[in-house]
């Protein structure tokens, strides 16, 4: 028998995601992880205890996202939601967010637009429920005007993705355009994953239109990666949609109790945040420096670069880099990122950052 002809068409239609450079990482843990947008500062001591005090209830099942009103009040109340538990559900991080809104919204042939770039799950995993990614494209320096997205409007388009800040470019769309898109009666998704280390968010956007959606994650800000805990802010009809195809339980009781704690902790979020803006703001300019490289202003807590100027590959700088210790990402090729000269710093302590420059420069 022939399995490939057995397959689904989701099957057909969907690639592996590569995460080899986490297996890099998790195989030489000497080296500095600067590769995934991973907070690099230790999760808060609180957390730490909150876990260990669970960890002998493990044999129990968690309660399920609808139920657990604790921990949903808590997210609502983070990020200034009125309405509580009902304008929250959970994910098993936000990557099965990715999965959810498209399965809730999306049928064979409804068109997504897309920035181009942007977190690429977003551009493979909605055509598993036949989507159709419609790239949305900027200009040189990436900043998008919203005749960019009203341009690529069909009768067939469903869906907005973006990530805020971008993913991998670290810079905001407008606050205006995301308004815009969501009169334009489209169901509009903003990934804000890094949203607080912009120091703003559109949370206040959520009551005033019930086609507008926003991921969010514990795994930057919140330092808490590997407990895989995503949220969806969104209207409660949204939340009922979405968890209908929601799994069922798909948050172990010791993520929701390290969420739960890291609430508890907001000063500690906040002191980690200050921490990341500046050692960012330094390294970006400090970069700037070298006429050679260009670097796109981020607000995320990544910084990309491109060294075509240099004459040397964004391969070469990488190598570099990793043989003196530290992980970072190569980019280069990936949706409009076109060329061999783009890779990604990941921000993290001052003396990472330090390291890294003077590697960078070695190579000019």
């Amino acid at each position: 028998m022939n399995l490939s002809d057995k397959v689904s068409q989701a099957v057909q239609n969907s690639k592996l995601y590569n995460l080899n450079h986490f297996h890099e990482a998790w195989e030489n843990p000497d080296i500095r992880r600067l590769m995934g947008n991973e907070l690099l500062y230790p999760p808060s001591p609180h957390v730490i205890e909150a876990v260990k005090a669970m960890i002998p209830y493990i044999n129990y099942y968690p309660e399920d996202a609808p139920t657990n009103k604790k921990l949903l009040n808590a997210l609502a109340g983070y990020v200034g939601i009125d309405g509580g538990s009902d304008w929250i559900t959970l994910g098993n991080g936000s990557m099965e967010i990715i999965d959810m809104v498209p399965h809730a919204f999306i049928n064979p042939g409804d068109e997504i637009l897309l920035p181009a770039p942007d977190y690429s799950p977003y551009s493979r995993r909605p055509i598993i429920f036949g989507g159709k990614i419609v790239d949305v494209i900027p200009d040189s320096n990436y900043v998008y005007s919203l005749e960019d997205f009203t341009s690529k409007i069909t009768a067939n388009t469903k869906m907005v993705i973006m990530s805020r800040p971008n993913a991998p470019v670290g810079n905001l769309i407008d606050r205006k355009i995301v308004e815009k898109l969501c009169e334009v009666q489209l169901i509009v998704v903003v990934d804000e994953a890094y949203a607080e280390f912009s120091e703003q968010n559109l949370c206040d956007l959520i009551p005033r239109y019930e086609n507008f959606i926003i991921s969010r994650t514990f795994s930057k800000a919140m330092g808490l990666g590997g407990i895989r805990l995503g949220y969806l802010i969104a209207h409660p009809e949204v939340i009922g949609y979405i968890d209908r195809i929601r799994v069922p339980e798909n948050t172990s009781v010791l993520t929701q109790t390290a969420a739960l704690a890291a609430l508890e902790d907001i000063a500690y979020i906040k002191t980690n945040v200050k921490r990341v803006i500046a050692t960012r703001e330094w390294f970006q300019e400090e970069i700037a420096k070298i006429p050679e490289i260009k670097v796109y202003p981020s607000q995320g807590n990544s910084v990309l670069m491109n060294v075509d100027g240099t004459g040397k590959t964004a391969e070469e700088f990488v190598t570099h880099i990793r043989n003196n210790g530290y992980l970072v990402r190569n980019l280069s090729g990936g949706r409009n990122l076109a060329g061999k000269g783009f890779f990604r710093v990941t921000v993290g302590t001052d003396q990472d950052m330090q390291a890294v420059a003077k590697l960078i420069k070695e190579l000019v």
